[in-house]
C-alpha cells in the first residue's frame, strides 16, 4: 500500500520542508528578566505573609501558655505560679522546689544542654504549668525564632520569658520598694490583668532564665533594658497577658530592634523610650 505525501513547492523551486520559528536569544533573554522582576516583586510579599502566619502561630502558642497560668491559680487559690532566676533557675532541685516555678534552666550560646533539652519544660518537678500545657514544649518557643548556637546541634526550646513582676520567687533583690512582684491575682490592681503583660518574646542574645526583669520606676531619662523584647515579627514582638489574650506589638524605635550577635545581651540604655514605656505601662507596680 502506498501512500500520498503532500509536499509544499516554493516558486521555481522544489519540494521544501515547513520549518517552525523558535524563540531568539533577545527574546529568552528579556523572558527571563521579566520572570526575575516579578519574582523579586513577589518574595517580599512572601516573606511578611510567611512572617505574619508566625506571628499568628506566636500569639496562639503564649495565648495557650497564658490560659494555662490562670487555671493553676484558680486550682492553687489564686497563688500565681512561681517565677525563679538565676542560679535557683539554673540548677533545680527536683525535691526541693520552695517557690512551684513556672520553668527551669539556662539559655546561652555554649553547647549547654539545657539549650536543646526539653525536661526543664516538660517535667512536673521543674516545670509547673505542664499538666496545664499538656507537656507540650512548643508551646514556650516562637515559630520565628530559628537561631542556635553553633556549638549544639539544633535550635533552643524556649523563646518565651516570663515577666519577673508576676509571680513568687529569688527576687528579694528587687523588690526593697523598688520593683514589685505580685503573688497572687487578687494583686495584680495596676495595670489590671488585662493590661499587665505576662510573658514576652525574649531577645536571642537576651534570653537565659525564664524571668525577664525591667524596672518600672526608673525615671524616664534612665530607661535601661535589662532584658530586651525580641523583634522577630517584622519589627514587632510577642506578648501575652494575665487575662489570657496574647497580642502583636510593633516597636516604634530601631534602637529597639537590635540584630541578633549570638552573644550575651549586656543591658542598653534607653533614655525617654516610648517603647520601654509600654512596657513599664503594663507591668505591675505598687
Amino acid at each position: 500500500m502506498k501512500f500520498l505525501v503532500a509536499k509544499h513547492y516554493g516558486a521555481g523551486r522544489g519540494p521544501q520542508s515547513r520549518r517552525v520559528r523558535g524563540f531568539t536569544l533577545i527574546e529568552l533573554l528579556v523572558v527571563i528578566a521579566i520572570i526575575a522582576i516579578l519574582a523579586a516583586m513577589l518574595l517580599p510579599a512572601l516573606s511578611k505573609a510567611k512572617t505574619k502566619t508566625e506571628g499568628i502561630s506566636c500569639m496562639n502558642n503564649s495565648r495557650q501558655l497564658a490560659i494555662a497560668w490562670v487555671m493553676y491559680s484558680q486550682d492553687y487559690g489564686d497563688r500565681l505560679v512561681g517565677n525563679t532566676h538565676g542560679n535557683v533557675a539554673q540548677n533545680p532541685n527536683p525535691n526541693y522546689d520552695p517557690y512551684g516555678q513556672w520553668i527551669a534552666g539556662w539559655l546561652d550560646w555554649t553547647a549547654s544542654q539545657h539549650n536543646t533539652n526539653t525536661l526543664y519544660l516538660t517535667d512536673p518537678r521543674f516545670a509547673k504549668l505542664t499538666p496545664y500545657a499538656k507537656g507540650d514544649w512548643k508551646l514556650y518557643k516562637c515559630p520565628s525564632d530559628k537561631k542556635k548556637s553553633p556549638y549544639n546541634p539544633g535550635p533552643r526550646v524556649r523563646s518565651i520569658s516570663m515577666n519577673a513582676a508576676m509571680g513568687d520567687g529569688n527576687k528579694a533583690d528587687f523588690f526593697n520598694g523598688t520593683f514589685f512582684y505580685a503573688k497572687k491575682m487578687a494583686e495584680l490592681i495596676t495595670p489590671p490583668p488585662a493590661m499587665a503583660w505576662l510573658f514576652v518574646d525574649e531577645h536571642p542574645d537576651s534570653i537565659n532564665d525564664g524571668c525577664a526583669f525591667n524596672n518600672p520606676l526608673l525615671a524616664p531619662n534612665a530607661y535601661y533594658w535589662t532584658d530586651l523584647p525580641a523583634s522577630y515579627h517584622n519589627g514587632a514582638c510577642g506578648f501575652a497577658f494575665a487575662d489570657g489574650h496574647s497580642e502583636i506589638k510593633k516597636w516604634r524605635e530601631s534602637s529597639t530592634q537590635q540584630p541578633v550577635r549570638l552573644s550575651n545581651f549586656g543591658g542598653l540604655s534607653a533614655p525617654n523610650s516610648a517603647d520601654y514605656r509600654w512596657i513599664i505601662e503594663r507591668t505591675p507596680r505598687r
